[in-house]
């Protein structure tokens, strides 16, 4: 993928998350401590920001890196990628906290 459809990707997967928590771009600074301007220029595609930015904007839409950055991975990657380990990362962590107990059930009966 290029440079300017990564820096695109990633702008509209965390501008997506951020509406999906019902957050403006100044709630989002707020959450961060980035800049309002920077957080603007990630979801415009004129910027990816750091890992640390990432991690910033993760934290503040309860998701995890992978959520941006999968569909940025190689096909053959993403198929050895099992669908249950995707879909088990998206859950909060109430829910996979019940899955695991599940799990464990059945292993031990």
């Amino acid at each position: 993928m290029k440079k300017n459809n990564t820096n695109e990707h990633i702008g509209k997967i965390c501008q997506y998350y951020r509406q999906q928590n019902n957050l403006t771009q100044n709630q989002v600074a707020e959450l961060t401590g980035l800049e309002p301007r920077h957080i603007s220029q990630i979801e415009r595609g004129f910027s990816k920001g750091s890992i640390d930015t990432l991690i910033k904007l993760c934290n503040a839409y309860k998701i995890t890196p992978d959520i941006i950055l999968y569909d940025l991975l190689d096909e053959d990657i993403k198929n050895s990628i099992s669908i249950y380990d995707e879909k088990f990362k998206k859950l909060s962590k109430r829910d996979k906290e019940s899955i695991l107990h599940f799990i464990d059930y059945f292993l031990t009966t």
